[in-house]
């Protein structure tokens, strides 16, 4: 019968070009038997799944776990397992059933010590030619203490790459810098920081405010508020360059220092707008500590470079030369005396 349905449904497309040649009507012919051989197996496997359906089978099931009637005042002491693994076994539709539609496992907090395979054993006798064979874990401790609250610091977990000749200008601000976690009192007060989720920026380029997670220590401990502001300034550098003279530091009273070269050329980094008001300012300084030359035995010394103006953002990138030479000089009147 299915054959003629076909017959029919093809025959007016025959017709259209007037066509009868052998070739046309094996095409046809062809559509039809992977037609029908579709139908047939689709029929097959529908009525060998609901066969083997009936059967039984054993599988492993996931149940949430809730914890009940805690205390105001009171926390718990270790996590709670948010899911108990629970081996099951029975016919095939029932297991499709729970597996679809997993009860709920609420544990009294007031029991502590609860034998987790006989409640879910009770829970699920409910579902008809269904046995529980396994649960993981079988037994929960539920141990309590006074709750306590303190508040922490947070520190942002961050892997930011700048684009290239691109910088930070000044430090990132967090906001709010701190956060209250609340939870059982030994477990709080052995929290210093909490770390928001790590955040990875790459080929940054302009300046940006995000919104980042704040890490929960377990789930036995809350933290509020759970996501913190992240904010940051990024600027265009360009590269200047000053002529500093080498300093000496605490040097002793009829002493005297000669530098041979006496200054140093300073290459720095700073953001592009404020290049103009830098070039007229000396914003490192050079010096040389006079206690490294009494320890100094080749002549040789290097000399060290710092920032001595904080209002503008400068980076030292290099300064030559690397190393400069030196001598002592006595005081003269120290001589005659």
């Amino acid at each position: 019968m299915l054959k003629k349905i076909y017959e029919g449904l093809f025959t007016n497309k025959k017709s259209i070009s007037g066509d009868s040649s052998d070739d046309v009507e094996a095409g046809y012919m062809t559509r039809e038997k992977i037609l029908v051989f579709g139908i047939s197996f689709f029929l097959a496997f529908c009525l060998w799944f609901i066969v083997n359906l009936s059967r039984d089978f054993s599988i492993t099931i996931d149940l949430p776990v809730t914890i009940g009637n805690l205390p105001e005042e009171m926390a718990l002491v270790d996590d709670p397992p948010a899911l108990a693994s629970v081996g099951v076994s029975g016919e095939g539709w029932n297991l499709i059933a729970l597996y679809n539609n997993p009860p709920g496992i609420t544990v009294d907090v007031e029991e502590q010590d609860v034998n987790l395979f006989e409640k879910i054993q009770q829970q699920i006798s409910a579902i008809s030619d269904v046995n529980v064979t396994t649960v993981q874990p079988m037994r929960l401790n539920l141990e309590m203490e006074e709750k306590a609250s303190r508040q922490v610091p947070v520190e942002v977990i961050m892997e930011m790459q700048v684009r290239d000749r691109y910088g930070l200008v000044g430090e990132p601000v967090v906001s709010p810098d701190s956060v209250t976690i609340t939870g059982a009192r030994s477990r709080v007060e052995g929290i210093d920081i909490i770390n928001t989720q790590e955040t990875v920026l790459e080929d940054v380029s302009r300046s940006q405010e995000l919104e980042l997670q704040v890490e929960t220590p377990s789930s036995a401990i809350s933290v509020v508020p759970g996501r913190v502001t992240y904010s940051f300034e990024v600027a265009e550098f360009t590269e200047g360059e000053v002529s500093i003279p080498i300093r000496i530091r605490n040097l002793p009273p009829g002493q005297a220092v000669s530098y041979n070269p006496s200054s140093l050329t300073v290459r720095y980094g700073v953001p592009i707008d404020q290049y103009a008001e830098v070039q007229n300012t000396r914003p490192f300084e050079a010096y040389i500590d006079y206690s490294t030359i009494e320890q100094d035995t080749t002549g040789l010394l290097i000399p060290q470079v710092e920032r001595i103006e904080d209002d503008y953002d400068v980076r030292l990138r290099s300064f030559s030369p690397r190393t400069i030479s030196y001598f002592n000089v006595l005081n003269e009147e120290t001589e005659e005396e």
